[in-house]
């Protein structure tokens, strides 16, 4: 009976499989088969095995809350240029009118601009240039790095691409250049007043070709020292080359938060979503930078930092929502992520007083792996070197090198560009973890600033905090303990 079942069993499949099936009967059991698939996958998106365990994971989507905080990021950033300068509408003026009477109309001249860091001098100033409705050749040059007068001189015309011979002629060039027939063009020399002392002879010999009758340069001087009117004019006047003087006051409230504003305002408008900071933790922010500096880029490190601790908490609850779905609770509403008054109060505490061990649990993954990154160059030199490390500081340069080392040895992510590397030393910076200096400038215990556009390649790092604290911290870090 069992062998006689079994055969007839396999003729009836035969004869199913040889007889004729009609269009509707195959598009039901195809429909059927698309739709047990789809659940399947909607179920299960992917299957991953380690070791014994079969654990289910959803395929990664960059959902929308992720991407805003890394736009929002991305607006905060020191070296994002803003679409439009906002505020400032009398030094616009002023800065607008005598480009129309220098450059635009092909004849030189002199300004000379002043203010606290951070108050929008360079900015302002580039922004200008590129709403001008002449063309003219401009030329940027960050004044701290040139250490010699034929520098300065080769420096200039390296930005204009005029050729020249050595760096000794390169003053009979820029004459040349100057007085020979052709349009009008603009240099624009940044923190100036680095140039007095021994190499002051240049920078009145500027002003002197700008001043010119004949001239076809216009030259801009850009400083943070406020005094350097009464040190410098005096012999300017005496040789009738008085420059035009422009003042930038420090940001106040309403200014700081309506500059913030309109930068996550960009965003939200681009994502159709409102801003991640709240009104209220803007003004907040802005209430304590403009009591202290007025510095707009500080009042960016602190929303920046703030952004990453609410997106970090953000990820915390996203977790805890996952894990208890998984254990049967009833899910949560996602709420949606926002910097509070909380977030800044907090990178506001950190940036003012904080103790050295929560300054540095306060840094991000990235600044660490700057930090580890000077461990290995002070540690690599020897007793005397490293004691000279430990009071001038490491360069830039070399730091960036190891720190694309450091990154490469760990192979967890990418070494960001040069510069973001430099907004992670300003945030460090601005949260009192290291000190930046220049080579000249550290000599005379004036502090530097940097700037995404400088060279930065004689710009000194060192730590503020004790070497010892650093080592701790990092050393607590799982990714980095071993590199230490």
């Amino acid at each position: 009976m069992p062998a006689t079942r079994s055969v007839r069993a396999s003729t009836r499949r035969r004869a199913l499989a040889e007889a004729p099936v009609s269009k509707q009967q195959t598009q039901v059991v195809l429909d059927k088969q698309l739709s047990s698939t789809a659940t399947l996958k909607k179920t299960f998106a992917v299957t991953k095995h380690n070791n014994a365990c079969e654990v289910v994971v959803k395929k990664s989507v960059k959902t929308k809350a992720t991407s805003s905080f890394v736009a929002t990021k991305g607006v905060l950033h020191r070296s994002t240029i803003a679409p439009q300068i906002i505020g400032r509408e009398s030094e616009q003026m002023t800065i607008r009118k005598f480009l129309q009477e220098t450059v635009e109309e092909g004849r030189g001249g002199s300004m000379y601009i002043s203010g606290n860091p951070g108050t929008g001098k360079t900015a302002c100033l580039q922004a200008l240039i590129k709403q001008s409705s002449v063309d003219f050749a401009s030329a940027l040059v960050n004044c701290v790095p040139l250490t010699r007068p034929g520098q300065v001189y080769a420096t200039i015309l390296n930005a204009l691409n005029v050729n020249f011979k050595t760096a000794d002629t390169a003053l009979v060039d820029l004459e040349k250049h100057v007085f020979c027939k052709g349009r009008a063009f603009l240099v624009i020399l940044d923190e100036v007043d680095s140039l007095l002392g021994n190499r002051q002879e240049v920078l009145y010999r500027l002003f002197e070709l700008a001043a010119h009758p004949s001239s076809r340069m216009a030259l801009v001087g850009i400083a943070n020292a406020l005094d350097l009117t009464d040190r410098f004019l005096p012999r300017l006047q005496a040789r009738n080359c008085e420059p035009l003087l422009l003042n930038f006051n420090p940001y106040q409230v309403n200014d700081i938060v309506v500059i913030l504003q309109s930068r996550l305002d960009s965003v939200a408008s681009s994502m159709a979503s409102e801003p991640l900071i709240q009104k209220a933790a803007l003004e907040l922010c802005a209430r304590k930078v403009a009591a202290t500096s007025g510095d707009l880029r500080k009042a960016l490190d602190v929303c920046r930092q703030a952004m990453e601790a609410a997106e970090a908490e953000h990820k915390r609850k996203s977790l805890t929502r996952v894990g208890d779905k998984e254990n049967g609770v009833a899910p949560t509403t996602a709420a949606s992520p926002k910097v509070t008054i909380m977030h800044i109060a907090k990178v506001l505490t950190n940036l003012n007083g904080s103790s050295t061990a929560q300054k540095l649990n306060s840094l991000n993954f990235q600044q660490k792996l700057v930090l580890c990154a000077y461990i290995f160059l002070t540690s690599a030199a020897g007793t005397l070197s490293k004691k000279s490390a430990a009071s001038s500081g490491i360069a830039l340069s070399g730091l960036f090198a190891e720190y694309c080392a450091v990154c490469n040895q760990l192979r967890m992510l990418a070494p960001v560009t040069r510069s973001e590397f430099l907004d992670l030393v300003a945030m460090m910076e601005t949260q009192g973890v290291v000190s930046v200096q220049s080579l000249k400038a550290g000599r005379r215990g004036r502090r530097s600033t940097i700037s995404v556009s400088d060279a930065a390649d004689d710009r000194m790092m060192r730590l503020v905090v004790d070497e010892v604290d650093v080592r701790r911290t990092l050393s607590t870090t799982a990714a980095l303990a071993p590199l230490l």
